[in-house]
């Protein structure tokens, strides 16, 4: 589960990082010149999918917790288990 749980994390940041880079590809409608007809549609599509990669950030970073809190109760029980069985022998 640690490892899932690190691979988790990482696609966050993966994520995150590449929603800010999105920015870049963010323009002015100057800019655009002779393309302002599509001008909309492209900043539009820019936006969702930034707004999407924000939100699958978010999501494996939730996803990464929930992994390494039950990592965690899975190792204190598992100690906790090892201990009282080393008393019954």
């Amino acid at each position: 589960m640690k490892t899932a749980s690190n691979a988790w994390h990482a696609a966050s940041e993966d994520l995150t990082k590449g929603s800010e880079k999105i920015a870049d590809l963010k323009f002015s409608k100057l800019e655009a010149g002779i393309f302002q007809n599509a001008y909309q549609a492209y900043i539009d599509a820019a936006s969702y999918v930034q707004d999407r990669m924000k939100e699958g950030a978010s999501e494996a970073g939730n996803v990464s917790s929930t992994l390494q809190e039950n990592a965690e109760t899975y190792q204190r029980e598992e100690d906790s288990n090892t201990h009282a069985i080393k008393g019954l022998y």
